[in-house]
């Protein structure tokens, strides 16, 4: 008897050391597709993303069944496939080919703005036939040689006529050829971001996106037209995610410095600025302050802002309310306390330490280095930031965040108003970018539904 059980279990060894060589050999070597994907993408197109579904899918295939072993992650797919294609016998086959790209754009006509989705498909007629059962009354669909393809209403006045022949126009205008990334560049995600909101201050970006064993690294370029200023004479020590810039949008106020007071002309026409930002706290409300949720978020940061013209730090001071206000240009919220500096005349610190202030000589145009985990922490009520922290999507980002190591970005001048873009986000020893980013995917909200 325990030999037929030794046997057994040698068996049990071999088969499945087999099936995983044979599954791997069929990932890597039987998969040879290097398409380049033929898309129909009309002039006025916002922004166009290409996801490479080959490099990505043989990837996370192997980190699923090979090395993470991810029982609970394969138990959320497996009934999230039950939910949505099982449930209903009335959806057939789209026939949609899994090894070709898939590829995002947006268009905005009349005043309405749409989201395509381009695959391809085994089988046009079938694609055309079956993607009605599939769409809402906001979407619909159709397929033309072997491009199948999606469209969705965003924004703006419905109009189902309009969907269906803004989806034929089209699919019936000539297809481009998006070119792939080299194979050995492992590039999974491919944006061309053509016509960038002005108040970004940007007007286009190219950016994509590789896979490697431990990181996920950046290449790309982008267009600025405006003329940068003066760098920074002052840096910060950094102990959360610390940003450098000398871009400046024109939302800025209403970003990174939306719980500061409006008005002042500490915050126009800002040349150049650097934060260390370590979270938020959740303080009591305080008088005319902007409150969630019963809460004042504060910015648990280090800031420095360098502006065209002088200003005088009292006067920031002055612009809080008298609740908040301490001697010696200080703001007390509570558990945060902000100490005011006059770094030069068109210079000031705000931050919660004072000592991280540095001298900085460099010529630095951007850059992002630090850990991507500190920028969701939330400190204060134990009950409230352990129910925020554990919501759905937040827990799913902050899951995502806390696998990785440090995170690194730079964007360098190369000619006119052309910039570079490198940057690479490392893991942790026993974390798997690709895999961390779908669980993360995974826990959106729209998979919830």
């Amino acid at each position: 008897m325990q030999i037929k059980k030794r046997f057994y279990a040698a068996f049990l060894v071999v088969l499945l050391t087999a099936s995983s060589l044979l599954i791997f050999i069929c990932l890597n070597i039987l998969s040879t597709n290097q398409t380049n994907p033929l898309v129909p993408i009309p002039g006025d197109v916002k922004w166009v993303v290409r996801l490479d579904a080959e490099s990505f899918v043989k990837k996370e295939v192997y980190n699923t069944l090979f090395a993470e072993k991810d029982d609970a992650f394969i138990q959320k797919v497996r009934e999230l496939i039950n939910k949505n294609f099982n449930g209903d016998s009335n959806k057939k086959s789209l026939r949609i080919d899994p090894q070709e790209d898939i590829v995002l754009y947006s268009i905005e006509r009349n005043h309405k703005t749409y989201l395509l989705i381009a695959v391809q498909t085994k089988d046009a007629d079938a694609f055309s036939k079956h993607i009605g059962a599939y769409c809402k009354s906001n979407q619909a669909g159709s397929a033309k040689g072997h491009c199948g393809l999606f469209i969705q209403q965003i924004k703006g006045k419905k109009d189902r006529d309009e969907l269906e022949q803004t989806l034929m126009q089209i699919l019936n205008q000539p297809f481009k050829e998006l070119k792939k990334a080299a194979p050995e560049k492992n590039e999974f995600i491919a944006l061309d971001l053509q016509k960038l909101p002005a108040k970004s201050g940007f007007s286009s970006m190219k950016l994509s996106v590789q896979h490697r064993d431990k990181s996920i690294n950046l290449e790309g370029n982008v267009v600025y037209p405006k003329k940068l200023h003066a760098s920074l004479k002052f840096g910060l020590k950094s102990e959360g995610v610390y940003v450098y810039s000398r871009f400046i949008p024109e939302a800025l106020p209403d970003t990174l410095l939306n719980f500061l007071p409006d008005g002042l002309p500490h915050f126009k026409d800002i040349e150049a600025y650097a934060v260390d930002f370590q979270g938020t706290y959740l303080e009591d409300p305080k008088d005319s302050l902007p409150s969630i949720i019963g809460f004042l978020p504060t910015p648990v940061m280090n800031l420095i802002v360098q502006s065209k013209h002088d200003c005088k730090v009292e006067d920031l001071w002055k612009a809080f309310p008298e609740s908040v206000r301490r001697p010696n240009l200080t703001l007390n919220f509570g558990n945060t306390v902000f100490h005011l500096k006059q770094l030069s005349a068109n210079a000031y610190f705000i931050g919660v330490d004072p000592t991280a202030i540095v001298p900085y000589s460099g010529n630095d145009v951007f850059f992002v280095k630090g850990h991507l985990e500190k920028s969701t922490k939330i400190y204060g009520s134990t009950f409230v930031t352990a129910f925020i922290e554990n919501m759905g999507p937040v827990k799913a980002f902050n899951d995502f965040l806390n696998s990785s190591e440090s995170i690194s970005i730079e964007i360098k001048h190369q000619h006119g108003s052309l910039y570079t873009i490198s940057g690479q986000i490392n893991f942790k020893k026993d974390k798997r970018p690709l895999h961390e980013m779908t669980k993360m995917v995974f826990g959106m909200p729209i998979f919830e539904q």
